[in-house]
């Protein structure tokens, strides 16, 4: 009777420390699981000291008096992931900006990106694949360089700007993700955006985005 009551204490403690473990197990490895995600912030966005931005998330940089070339900043690539660009506008036509130049492919969701400055395209990009915020998609010979630059963000001032858009973009996200797992791990510790968090969402959610952060 007492070697029974003995083993059976034995195998209620093996099964609470099975128990615990398990918990202890899986708390580890859900917290691990949302930081894996969680690698786009504020210093994510890279604010290049020579670029000037759009409000539309597209960048001009100028080469020289003849050449400025124009790319898409870290925040949209962060928050969209994998952008295929299509559509470019070829060499020789003219554009204003706000123009559209190009177009993005997100989960077969089309994205229109706009012109930062006026000017006549001169090169596209042959790599229709940019996931880098200091690559160029094209490039324009400028006709109003001066009046341009005026009317855009230099990278000096742009980190009240995208600190702003952060938020905007925690917004879009609550109401389109929830109740989604992502949801919670992109608000999880500090507020963290999954990279790709955008291409997470539905295709009107996209749409939206364009909508309030693509249009200069």
């Amino acid at each position: 009777m007492v070697a029974l009551l003995v083993i059976s204490t034995f195998v209620i403690l093996v099964l609470v420390d099975i128990f615990i473990f398990n918990r202890k197990t899986s708390k580890v490895y859900n917290r691990e699981h949302a930081q894996a995600l969680q690698v786009f912030n504020l210093k994510d966005a890279l604010l290049p000291d020579d670029f000037y931005y759009s409000k539309g998330h597209t960048w001009a940089k100028v080469e020289n008096e003849e050449k400025v070339s124009i790319g898409i900043d870290g925040f949209a690539l962060n928050a969209l992931g994998n952008v295929i660009l299509k559509n470019f506008a070829e060499p020789g036509r003219k554009v204003s900006k706000g123009d559209p130049i190009f177009e993005g492919d997100v989960n077969n969701v089309n994205l229109k990106f706009r012109s930062p400055v006026d000017g006549i395209v001169t090169a596209i990009n042959s790599d229709n694949k940019v996931n880098d915020p200091n690559s160029w998609c094209l490039s324009v010979k400028p006709t109003q360089l001066k009046e341009n630059l005026a009317s855009l963000i230099p990278s000096v001032q742009a980190h009240k700007w995208i600190k702003n858009e952060f938020k905007r973009l925690k917004d879009l996200l609550i109401y389109s993700m929830e109740p989604s797992e992502l949801a919670g791990a992109t608000m999880y510790d500090g507020g963290n955006i999954v990279e790709g968090a955008v291409s997470y969402t539905d295709t009107k959610s996209i749409k939206d985005f364009e909508e309030l952060f693509l249009k200069a």
